[in-house]
Formats: structure tokens, sequence, C-alpha cells
């Protein structure tokens, strides 16, 4: 292992989502090269403990963040005493890596070389999509928090000695946000876990069914909205179907609309809200289904797509997903507004199986090619 220090700055270590699993997976890769640090403001003691399990040094500041209304009550309290601990932790020869605002802000205060990883610019000052999804308080209250504190993000990411994103798409929002050229280190999955897997489990439970999955975050990103209005129209042409909906966070007041919806429309025996599933469960699930469906807008790379390609399931995307997702190749694109293009793309394994089989075969080598995260990490540490 190298004597060169890597600090790594992520504000919420939570949940076992996409940014924090992508922190996660990098950081296996680093720590056996060099002598590493995770430094969050908030971390959930699940998350926390497969650190541990990896022997990945971390340091929880205890401390608020954004999602945290306190926190941009006492913002400057907030950051100074973040500040002060870091001192302690970042070393003059230490290499600092920011994801997510405001840790690109602290970042910028040392004289250390600092790349920023951009998953997407900061959705809560960018993303009307986004905000809207929260209701019109959140979107009110985030409009003015944008006024006050959008500028001191902007500026810490121009300062940053490289930015680094996710996906072409997301280069030209960092250039047209930020006014920063950026380079596509892309995402990645773990194909020693995400594989093709026996799915006899889950054929004894729903035999019969027509399995399609989906993961939701109550927001525009996933396209739930869309994929719900679909499903009358989808149970008219395939009756048996049975769409298995995951999520990691909970936005009660849609997810009882949807189910009012779906009770309403006679699909309670078409629909099942799996909720968190366990992570060990995840690759079974994924080669269960059919088709890993995941239509939302604005939004060109997706961790879940990518690991149902590692399971050998096709993707219907939306259209902006040409990055990863190759129509015709290892999935479909549609149009994230039309249901009849959505029904379509479902139905090809009936209308046309001889098109899904070949997709089905090429899913695993479009991630194996391109989407590993030793691919994501080399490029990471080229720019060290």
């Amino acid at each position: 292992m190298s004597n060169k220090k890597v600090i790594w700055l992520y504000p919420k270590l939570e949940k076992w989502m996409g940014g924090t699993r992508y922190v996660f997976e990098c950081c296996k890769l680093l720590n056996k090269q060099f002598d590493l640090t995770v430094v969050c403001q908030k971390g959930d003691n699940l998350v926390l403990d497969k650190f541990d399990e990896e022997k990945i040094k971390y340091v929880n500041l205890q401390s608020l963040s954004f999602s945290d209304l306190k926190f941009w009550f006492f913002y400057r309290f907030t950051l100074s005493k973040d500040r002060k601990k870091l001192d302690d932790i970042i070393t003059d020869d230490a290499i600092i890596i920011s994801g997510m605002y405001p840790m690109n802000l602290l970042a910028v205060g040392y004289p250390n070389k600092h790349l920023q990883i951009i998953y997407e610019p900061f959705a809560f000052f960018y993303d009307d999509s986004f905000l809207k999804s929260f209701g019109f308080p959140a979107y009110f209250f985030f409009k003015i928090v944008k006024q006050f504190f959008s500028r001191a993000d902007i500026k810490a990411t121009q300062k940053s000695d490289a930015a680094l994103v996710l996906s072409e798409f997301e280069a030209n929002q960092v250039k047209r946000i930020y006014k920063k050229d950026s380079q596509v280190i892309y995402e990645g999955v773990d194909i020693s876990f995400f594989y093709p897997r026996n799915t006899d489990a889950y054929e004894a439970k729903y035999k019969g069914y027509f399995p399609i999955m989906h993961s939701t975050g109550f927001d525009s990103f996933k396209g739930t909205d869309l994929l719900v209005n679909s499903l009358v129209k989808l149970k008219s042409i395939i009756p048996n179907y049975k769409l298995l909906i995951t999520y990691t966070r909970e936005n009660t007041e849609k997810l009882n609309n949807y189910k009012e919806y779906i009770l309403h429309n006679n699909l309670v025996d078409n629909v099942e809200f799996v909720g968190l599933l366990p992570y060990e469960q995840l690759p079974i699930l994924y080669s269960f289904a059919k088709f890993y469906i995941e239509v939302g807008k604005n939004r060109s790379m997706s961790l879940s797509n990518k690991e149902a390609l590692a399971c050998g399931t096709p993707v219907i995307r939306g259209n902006d997903s040409f990055e990863e997702i190759t129509d015709g190749y290892n999935g479909i694109l549609v149009n994230p507004d039309s249901v009849d293009d959505l029904v379509e793309a479902i139905n090809i394994y009936q209308t046309d199986p001889g098109k899904y089989n070949k997709i089905k075969l090429n899913c695993v080598k479009s991630i194996s090619d391109r989407f590993t995260w030793e691919a994501v990490t080399k490029k990471i540490v080229n720019n060290f």
C-alpha cells in the first residue's frame, strides 16, 4: 500500500443508495492502494458497519447536513465546526476527494489537491423537477435557499483541481451550471456480486406471473409516475404481470397515492411494494425480473440499471440514457412521457421473443466492457 494519503469527504452515509454505494465501492479499491480516510457529516451505523467490515477508516463528524433544516439556519456555525475537526484529519500531503455540497466548500479551504466527483449538480439548487416532487413548501424553501448559498457551491466547484462526472450528460450540466470542464469516469458495478443468480425461490413464490422490477425514490428521476400510469393498459395486454417495486427511502404521501390508484384500478394482484430489500437479495430479484424499468428524465446514469444488466436483465429506460443503454442491444429506450412506448417495450417479450433473447444475451457483456469499479477507480487515481 502506498503511503500517499487520500481523504474522501461525503456529506451523508446514511442509506444504502447510489451515492453511498459509489463511495463505498471506490473506497474498497482505493483502500488497498492508499492511506484512505472517509469523512462524513452524518453516518448510519448499518452503513458504517460495511466500512468497518472492509477495514476502511472513517470519521463521522456527527454534524448537520443539507437534509437537516437546522443546517441552513446554522450554516456558518456548522461548517466552521466541521472545518476545525477536519484540520486534525487533513495533512499537507493528502489528496482530497469531495462529493456533493457542502463538502466541496470545506475542501477548497485547504491548499491540497482537490478532486470533486459530481454525481449531478446539487439537485436542491438546480433541479426543479426534483424539488417539486417534495411538494410546494420544500420547493419554495429551496428556491429561497438557492439565492443565498448556490454562489458558494459554484465557486467551490470552479476552484477544484478536477471535476469528475458520471456521464457526458452530466458533463454538459456541469459546464452549463458551474462553467467548468469535467472528465467522465462513469460508475461501476461489483460484478463479483451482481451476476445472474438462481431464482428458484422467486419462481416458486410468483409462479404463473410475468415479473418486472422497478426501484423508486419517489421523485422524477426514476419515472415511477409514468410506470404507474401505464399499469392499466399493461394489464389489458399482459394480465398476469407482477410489478415488484423496491425503495430505499419512503415518501408516505406518494406511496399512499400509488396504493390508492392501484386499489381503485383493481391492480392489487399485479403490484407489490417490496420496500427496502436486503442487499443480498438484490441480485436474485434482478435476475428473476424479465425487465428492469426506470423511465425517468434528466438522469443518464443509474446504478440500479447497471446492476440489473450485470444480472442479465434487459433494462427499459428513458431515451436520455443512451450512454448506458444502447437501444436494441442491452435494453430499450422509450419516450419518458409515453405510456404507449413503455407498454410496447414491455410487450416485446411476447411480440418479438427473438429480439428479447438477443438483448438479454448482451446485458452482462455491456457491463464488463465499460462499467466496473476497477475501471472507475483507475480513472480517479489517474487524476492524483
